[in-house]
């Protein structure tokens, strides 16, 4: 999306080349040649100047105005008795709340990959109510405008969300405030629910745990032009053992099983064709991959149906993982 400039500015160039090379035919040999340089020479500009997404900018396109930190919901006063959790790492967001007897018989968690930030735009639908936060666009919602999270800081280690949608009786609100807490500082219950889905966020700072990883994010590769490793569902956390889990590397691309036994089913990557917009991966089932950005695919058949999948670092996803 943010090429259509550069590709823009190169089909200018060429015009430009063309329209001196067609003004100069009747010129001297060495004038037409030096026009030409000079043409090549445009060209070229052109082409170095377009803009490259390296992996520093996706990171500032994902960059809240809050801490990388974990955050307890302030209805109970303090970190430890905190029934609800927000956390940020940089490049995802989500929710934790621990099994509590009268409250949660299960633990709860959610993870959003970040696809985008800004600020609302002036004259949207909501642009009251979301007036001095910055919206946060997931993988799953990245075109949407509603029901998008706000989120701003308050001060003293505070932060507000909210988020707004139209209903049968006019807007809806969800708002929450949370306190900035240290693991250390949740109740036992919360640590656990913590330790189990996001170890990461266990050494003290989201900031501290994540900077290593966000800072190797691989660019993508051709033929598909994503971002090489492990793809999860978008709904499940990236270290989850209950759903299978896609590989692409640039020379194959698979499925890999939940069982370290059983064979992964990957595909030579050269023997993939396009159709349309889609890559056919497996020509036996019919199977295809939908690219719908860098770090977010479709990948399924006409028996099992397409899944949504979303990109993960290898640091994230379960030791079994790997592609054979």
């Amino acid at each position: 999306m943010q090429h259509n400039k550069s590709s823009n500015g190169i089909g200018r160039s060429t015009a430009l080349i063309l329209a001196v090379a067609s003004l100069t035919a009747c010129g001297s040999e060495s004038t037409a040649a030096s026009n030409a340089a000079q043409g090549n020479a445009a060209m070229s500009a052109a082409v170095s100047a377009q803009p490259t997404t390296t992996p520093q900018a996706a990171l500032a396109a994902m960059a809240l105005p809050i801490e990388q930190a974990i955050y307890g919901d302030v209805e109970r006063g303090s970190c430890a008795r905190a029934r609800r959790a927000f956390f940020y790492d940089g490049t995802n967001y989500g929710y934790v709340s621990p099994v509590e007897p009268g409250w949660n018989d299960t633990a709860y968690f959610e993870i959003n990959r970040i696809a985008r930030v800004g600020p609302p735009a002036r004259g949207s639908a909501f642009y009251d109510h979301y007036r001095g936060y910055t919206l946060v666009w997931t993988t799953e919602n990245a075109e949407a405008e509603e029901d998008i999270l706000g989120i701003k800081a308050e001060g003293n280690g505070r932060i507000r969300s909210i988020a707004v949608s139209s209903g049968p009786k006019g807007d809806m609100f969800s708002e929450e405030t949370f306190q900035k807490c240290t693991f250390a500082q949740l109740s036992p219950r919360m640590q656990a629910a913590i330790r189990a889905e996001r170890p990461q966020l266990t050494g003290g700072t989201a900031a501290a745990d994540s900077a290593g990883a966000s800072a190797s994010i691989p660019t993508p590769i051709p033929p598909f032009n994503i971002r090489p490793g492990h793809y999860v569902p978008v709904g499940a956390a990236c270290g989850t053992t209950s759903d299978m889990i896609f590989y692409y590397d640039g020379r194959r691309a698979g499925w890999i099983d939940l069982s370290p036994f059983a064979a992964n089913r990957m595909e030579p990557v050269a023997s993939a064709r396009r159709r349309g917009a889609d890559w056919v991966v497996d020509t036996v089932t019919g199977e295809t991959l939908h690219v719908q950005a860098a770090d977010k695919i479709s990948v399924g058949d006409p028996n099992t149906g397409v899944e949504t999948m979303r990109w993960c670092p290898a640091s994230e996803v379960r030791a079994s993982a790997q592609a054979r």
